[in-house]
């Protein structure tokens, strides 16, 4: 462990660790470990040998990561306030978080399940038109689950002011201050301002808890079923949950052709070259094969459902990706998104 989490943020760990496990061997198993240049460890604690594990410790490995930390605390306090029974089933409790030093701690219980992410790269997983839309069916579910926490009214006001990221202007700014006085940013900017603005909540229907990084790699599940949720970072009251819906469905579709030689079919999708980077999405969002149906029967669903145009499913994954420009980490994945959003715009 030492290797991994070291200086003041180990000192914090190993304080931590004593008070709510005791002095005796532990094992800990670092299950995540993020690159941004704020890194953060996700350590499993295991208790004796054969059994599971006991809790989860989140580390801000330096002083820049400790904002993060605090953020997922509070995030997950909030939801524990409106809707314990959540909590208690598929988000994690709370137990103890702590700053000091540079470096902050969060504690928390451990939801069960094995994350989609392992499932998703198994061999011919997504080449099954079943398989895969129960993956994003069981994702969205959930989502909208997560929809019917309430959300106070002060907060929604807050969440809808203008430079926030439920405010349509908002991704637009994200892109243009990224990529300052570069046309294909500013183009992408305007024009999912007016996308974002076209898809948004009808007047009076309710905003929704955000988890703002639900991928596959952050969904738990059991038998099928989603058992757990983890990562709540970038989560935010009083969002709209079209941004988590288009945002899985487009991380979902961007790996599809991950195990396939360049030049090459991916299995089980007719017309789908593998090659450049998101040609999987390109393929989805022309309705090809029964892949961009499914997508199409995904994203239109939930827009019907809260109030939407289920035509504009096309446009809410053109917005996802504009969004994930103006905030990726990665400079180079980032322009990535930047390009893909502008290819996917003109068909909506």
């Amino acid at each position: 462990m030492t290797t991994v989490v070291e200086g003041r943020a180990a000192d914090l760990l190993r304080v931590t660790l004593r008070e709510h496990v005791g002095a005796g061997p532990h094992r800990l198993v670092v299950v995540g470990l993020s690159r941004d240049e704020h890194p953060k460890a996700t350590v499993l604690v295991f208790g004796p040998a054969g059994s599971g594990p006991r809790l989860v410790l989140k580390v801000a490995m330096v002083p820049g990561a400790v904002p993060a930390v605090l953020a997922e605390a509070a995030a997950l306090t909030g939801v524990a306030q409106v809707a314990p029974d959540l909590v208690r089933g598929t988000v994690p409790r709370v137990l103890d978080y702590r700053q000091e030093s540079g470096s902050a701690v969060l504690v928390t219980s451990v939801v069960p399940g094995v994350p989609m992410s392992v499932d998703y790269h198994r061999w011919r997983h997504t080449a099954r038109p079943g398989v895969v839309r129960d993956d994003l069916t069981s994702a969205v579910g959930w989502l909208e689950e997560l929809g019917r926490v309430p959300v106070p009214e002060a907060t929604t006001r807050r969440a809808a002011q203008p430079g926030s990221s439920c405010d349509p202007d908002g991704v637009a700014a994200r892109v243009r201050a990224r990529w300052p006085d570069d046309e294909v940013a500013d183009a992408v900017g305007e024009a999912a301002r007016q996308l974002a603005g076209s898809l948004a909540l009808p007047p009076g229907a309710p905003r929704t808890m955000v988890h703002g990084d639900f991928w596959c790699g952050n969904v738990l599940r059991t038998g099928g079923q989603v058992t757990g949720v983890v990562d709540w970072e970038h989560a935010q009251p009083g969002g709209d949950a079209l941004r988590d819906v288009s945002r899985f469905v487009l991380a979902y579709l961007l790996y599809l052709d991950r195990h396939t030689a360049a030049g090459r079919q991916v299995s089980g999708h007719p017309g789908l070259v593998a090659g450049s980077w998101g040609e999987p999405v390109r393929y989805a969002a022309a309705g090809a094969g029964w892949l961009g149906q499914t997508v199409q029967a995904v994203v239109g669903g939930h827009l019907r459902r809260t109030g939407r145009d289920p035509r504009a499913w096309r446009g809410a994954l053109a917005v996802a990706a504009a969004e994930a420009a103006g905030t990726a980490d990665e400079p180079a994945f980032a322009r990535r998104h930047l390009l893909l959003a502008a290819e996917l715009i003109p068909c909506c």
